[in-house]
């Protein structure tokens, strides 16, 4: 008996013969649900694959849309970019609409895609063959233009905008836009305090010291190109007679007309409302003279340059109407070799718009006056030295002038 309890006691104890029934029973459950979880975590990561490509997709769209293209232009942009991010013609769609057909961006300024893709399953085709598919949805929208202050136009030009010294400048209700592809195409260093809605550039913003924007998160780099605003305005009738080409060294009162070889002004001077034709020469203004005029207009023809000297007070304002409304200073962009000089006082103001399409400007005095609103439009600017220049352009009549909005996913 003692035999025969002793044989099936130790069959008892030897578990590995159990062991081995119970992997071999399992295993194929365990490789299931392993082959399962692989699978699973292969369709999220598709999922948020295809999510970057309707993010990407859209936003090219909506880039398109912002520049003024058709909607074919539109749908090309974004589904070659789908395809591009790995969108499979053959076993996807993908549908885009300008403006989108729901959602809480209906308006032309948004573009909807939605993306359809269809895949062969892993495991358990067995069990169900039908592929899995997978739908994304993106909108993208673009900014509304907006308000600058100052666009340079230069396309390649190191430092085409430049804030330095020690200048103190303050926009209002407005941007600073550069045109250039560098990577310092708007450039602010030194010990300047500089104040602005945005920085934005075509190439790239080098801010130094600290600008504060107030109207977007940060500097906005690798935008469009701002269009010239001035670029369809026709050019004044110039009379064919030359007028006197100086001020005079007591107060006087100047009325329009052609100045040959450049305008003198000193002393006190008035000018009467309407177009100053300088042709050649320099449009001088001396130091300690006092000139205001509301209403004019200078257009600088014949490499006509500007010089505006450091102690000079002036109140200029452009006219409010008309061809050359909020134009105040024009200079002829085939004339060459010609540039900008403005140095004021505390209290000068320069109201309306300074567009020198070919020509370099260059800020040195003091323009806080009234605080009006002052535009620049040039080839380069330079705000330096220890100017002070304050500009509010919150609400101001001469809108034209606008830089690109940036493009942002919505939904």
């Amino acid at each position: 008996m003692r035999g025969f309890f002793g044989k099936a006691a130790s069959l008892g104890g030897n578990v590995g013969g159990n062991v081995a029934v119970l992997t071999a029973v399992s295993l194929p459950v365990l490789l299931g649900f392993a082959g399962l979880g692989a699978e699973t975590g292969y369709w999220y990561f598709e999922q948020r694959r295809l999510q970057s490509s309707a993010d990407l997709s859209a936003y090219a769209g909506a880039v398109i849309a912002r520049s003024g293209g058709s909607g074919e232009k539109i749908v090309a942009a974004a589904t070659q970019e789908a395809e591009y991010l790995g969108l499979i013609p053959g076993n996807g769609t993908i549908t885009v609409n300008w403006p989108p057909s729901s959602g809480t961006s209906i308006n032309a300024r948004s573009v909807e895609v939605l993306i359809e893709q269809r895949y062969r399953r892993l495991f358990f085709t067995s069990i169900k063959d039908e592929p899995v598919t997978i739908v994304v949805r993106a909108v993208a929208a673009f900014e509304q233009p907006v308000s600058a202050c100052i666009i340079a136009l230069d396309e390649t030009a190191n430092e085409a905008l430049l804030v330095s010294g020690s200048a103190d400048a303050t926009f209002t209700g407005c941007t600073l836009m550069s045109n250039s592809l560098a990577d310092d195409a708007l450039s602010v260093r030194g010990a300047v305090s500089l104040s602005a809605s945005c920085l934005s550039a075509a190439g790239g913003v080098a801010d130094g010291a600290g600008a504060v924007v107030t109207e977007c998160p940060a500097p906005r780099e690798r935008m469009p190109r701002a269009a010239d605003p001035y670029a369809d305005v026709p050019p004044p009738p110039i009379p064919s007679a030359c007028s006197a080409s100086s001020g005079g060294s007591g107060p006087t009162t100047l009325a329009p007309g052609k100045f040959c070889g450049g305008l003198d002004l000193k002393g006190e001077v008035t000018l009467e409302p309407g177009v100053y034709v300088v042709s050649g020469g320099t449009l001088r203004i001396n130091a300690n003279s006092h000139v205001v005029g509301d209403g004019v207009t200078f257009y600088l023809t014949n490499g006509a340059s500007v010089q505006m000297n450091g102690t000079a007070h002036v109140e200029f304002r452009a006219p409010a109407s008309g061809t050359y409304e909020g134009m105040l200073f024009y200079a002829d962009p085939h004339s060459s070799g010609s540039s900008a000089l403005f140095n004021g006082t505390a209290d000068s103001s320069l109201i309306g718009s300074l567009y020198f399409p070919t020509q370099p400007v260059d800020m040195r005095g003091d323009f806080g006056g009234s605080g009006g609103c002052t535009r620049i439009v040039a080839r380069t600017v330079e705000i330096g030295g220890n100017a002070t220049f304050t500009s509010d352009c919150t609400g101001a009549a001469f809108s034209k002038v606008a830089a690109p909005g940036a493009v942002h996913l919505v939904e």
